[in-house]
């Protein structure tokens, strides 16, 4: 039986007892599923007082079919944090929405207590932590890219953009998360972010860190998604980068490029894992849509690609789930789990009505906040 047959989805819920939400963190912690923080409404354009809804909310599941809310957390709402497992305890580090970078912790995901809102390292979004050689690493992201309503509001009056600032290529490392060491200040992966999923979107794998895709706002960019818009009108979100190399290292220093160019396609905030001794790609946003379907979803992706030597990639077929970006994805009792993600619906009638004017919200859909489950077939029918 070919490789890619080996593997099977099934729905572990269809509709879980939290909202629907993206840049929730999914962490296996002691026996137990945690999905951490989130962002769960989706973003109105110029909509007079319109906020991103970040929650501190953190549920718990066993099996990710029964959910239950385990704490509303001290630290401050956030969306596509850092969420990882390191010496016994559960790490909160960043957060992509403006707050301070700081670093929290927990024994049980219940309790927690700020380690630090001092650190070292410029404030960031967008950033990949990971837990790595007995220490937690910090790396990459941006600061300084224009906020959605501040960008199309600069568009509309004629107006430069502020220069981009420098490009942050730096990476950390801390064993207690409070002393921090500059590991390099010059990596050649970077700039670049916008990865999720486990392990704080940096696998491991044959002892080495594994960067896979992402995206950077670039110089005249935004965050703001450019599906909505006609790229001949308004070349300015051009310069929204996706990437689709392939990346490693051994210490944080010193970095080797595998692939200049995987054949999956260029994306950002995917959702990375290593599962079944072997590198994943799942989901994610793969930037300027080409008709109108598409950009009804926001120009989602939910292809899953999977790879032993991060160089020979593979595609798993007849993904079940829906299109979305920034799922919480973590492994779990031997399977591999994806939970929520940006998966939102709009009409081909929405569209057009955005695209005429871009000061229009368009009506859209949130679909339920489902669970997957990922297991290996070992010689077995899909």
């Amino acid at each position: 039986m070919d490789a890619s047959y080996t593997y099977k989805w099934s729905c572990v819920r269809s509709e879980a007892e939290w909202t629907p939400r993206d840049g929730a963190q999914l962490v296996s912690f002691k026996g137990r599923l945690f999905l951490l923080g989130g962002w769960n409404s989706y973003p109105e354009v110029l909509a007079a007082g319109s906020s991103s809804q970040v929650c501190s909310q953190v549920w718990s599941s066993e099996d990710g079919a029964s959910w239950s809310l385990a704490t509303v957390a001290p630290w401050t709402g956030r969306h596509c944090m850092g969420a990882v497992v390191h010496d016994d305890f559960l790490w909160v580090v960043g957060a992509e929405n403006p707050d301070p970078d700081d670093v929290w912790r927990s024994a049980d995901g219940v309790e927690w207590e700020l380690v630090t809102d001092d650190v070292p390292w410029n404030d960031r979004a967008n950033h990949l932590v990971t837990v790595f050689d007995g220490s937690i690493w910090v790396m990459g992201g941006q600061t300084g890219a224009p906020s959605q309503s501040q960008f199309v509001e600069d568009v509309a009056a004629g107006k430069k953009s502020s220069p981009a600032p420098p490009p942050l290529r730096d990476v950390w490392r801390s064993d207690d998360g409070v002393h921090w060491r500059l590991v390099t200040d010059n990596a050649p992966c970077f700039p670049r972010g916008m990865i999720t999923g486990a392990n704080g979107g940096i696998p491991i794998l044959h002892g080495r860190m594994w960067i896979l895709g992402g995206g950077y706002v670039g110089e005249n960019a935004t965050t703001l998604s450019s599906l909505k818009y006609d790229l001949q009108e308004q070349p300015r979100l051009q310069a929204r980068l996706y990437y689709n190399d392939v990346w490693s290292s051994a210490d944080g220093q010193v970095w080797e490029r595998h692939l200049e160019e995987a054949p999956w396609a260029a994306r950002s905030y995917l959702d990375v894992a290593t599962w079944d001794d072997k590198l994943w790609v799942l989901g994610g946003h793969c930037g300027v849509a080409e008709n109108a379907a598409e950009v009804g979803n926001d120009g989602n992706r939910n292809d899953v690609w999977y790879s032993a030597d991060g160089e020979n990639w593979h595609e798993l077929p007849h993904t079940p789930w829906s299109l979305r970006h920034a799922c919480g994805v973590f492994q779990h009792r031997g399977a591999l789990f994806l939970a929520a993600g940006s998966a939102v619906r709009i009409s081909e009638e929405e569209v057009a009505k955005s695209r005429a004017d871009h000061k229009y919200s368009p009506e859209h859909v949130w679909l339920p906040g489902d669970v997957w489950r990922l297991d290996a077939v070992r010689g077995g029918q899909s």
